[in-house]
């Protein structure tokens, strides 16, 4: 899509077609500006190549307040520049005077998600709070109203496993297509569960590891008593100095199940990141 479908000049005639029943489809900037005066001069740049940049997730309705009086009037516009966003037919901002980017993109941001976008966007505030309960609770509301949103599905089952509802996240498991969208994640979590099942406490283990350091074995045991006790960097700590001892222990275990710990994490997550950069720095 490009320039000439998402910015678009609007009067009183097309005000109806171009901001009111759009909106009802894609968020609408509405620019008020003025030819020749310096606000609007500063900001009408910034906003194209956001328009640009966003690529039809949000349409700039430009109104010339010369030309506009009426509109002007009526939706209360008081100073330059003036930038009011509508979506669904409601305003949601109104932001007047100096705007700078960063509050523009912020904006841009919380209108221009997806509801996927939304539903993970809220998942996240319940696990960043350690509220697993409500984070499973809307995940099921949401399943129910998108059953075939398989991705929703893996997310649910591997939330369960940690929440210790092994069996309801198996079900679901075993209900799914074999190649669903996130699916790998709680298979995963639950061959970690079941190489930990028989394996004493971490307590114990710890013990063990510090009264024979060169047992390997003993070491890549604690790593997954702490893997399953949600102790993730430690976990990651004790396979790298298996790897240290031992890169090719056992068909390299010790890179393997780092690798499976970074899928658990996921793209982004710091720890990840750190020990991605400290296994590649080791064996390369």
């Amino acid at each position: 899509m490009n320039a000439v479908n998402h910015v678009v000049e609007v009067s009183v005639e097309n005000f109806q077609a171009e901001v009111a029943e759009k909106s009802k489809q894609v968020p609408v900037l509405l620019e008020f500006y003025a030819d020749g005066a310096e606000p609007s001069q500063q900001l009408a740049p910034l906003l194209r190549r956001l328009a640009d940049e966003y690529q039809g997730k949000f349409i700039l309705a430009r109104v010339d307040i010369q030309q506009n009086q009426q509109l002007v009037q009526q939706l209360g516009v008081r100073t330059l520049p003036t930038v009011k966003v509508i979506f669904e037919g409601q305003m949601l901002e109104n932001l007047e005077g100096s705007i700078e980017e960063p509050r523009l993109r912020q904006v841009l941001e919380q209108i221009t998600m997806s509801p996927m976008e939304r539903v993970r966007e809220q998942l996240n505030v319940f696990l960043d709070a350690g509220d697993r309960n409500n984070a499973i609770e809307m995940l099921q509301k949401v399943i129910a109203e998108e059953p075939n949103n398989y991705a929703l599905h893996s997310e649910l089952c591997d939330l369960l496993i940690l929440e210790g509802r092994v069996d309801e996240a198996k079900q679901i498991i075993a209900s799914l297509p074999p190649d669903s969208e996130g699916i790998n994640k709680p298979k995963t979590r639950l061959e970690f569960l079941d190489a930990a099942a028989s394996l004493a406490s971490v307590t114990e283990l710890s013990a063990s590891v510090e009264a024979q350091p060169e047992d390997i074995q003993a070491r890549f045991d604690l790593a997954l008593a702490l893997i399953v006790d949600e102790q993730v960097e430690p976990a990651l700590e004790q396979l790298l100095i298996i790897l240290k001892q031992d890169r090719e222990w056992q068909e390299q275990m010790a890179r393997k199940t780092m690798i499976k710990i970074f899928d658990l994490l996921g793209a982004g997550n710091i720890v990840a990141t750190a020990y991605r950069r400290k296994m590649f720095t080791f064996l390369h």
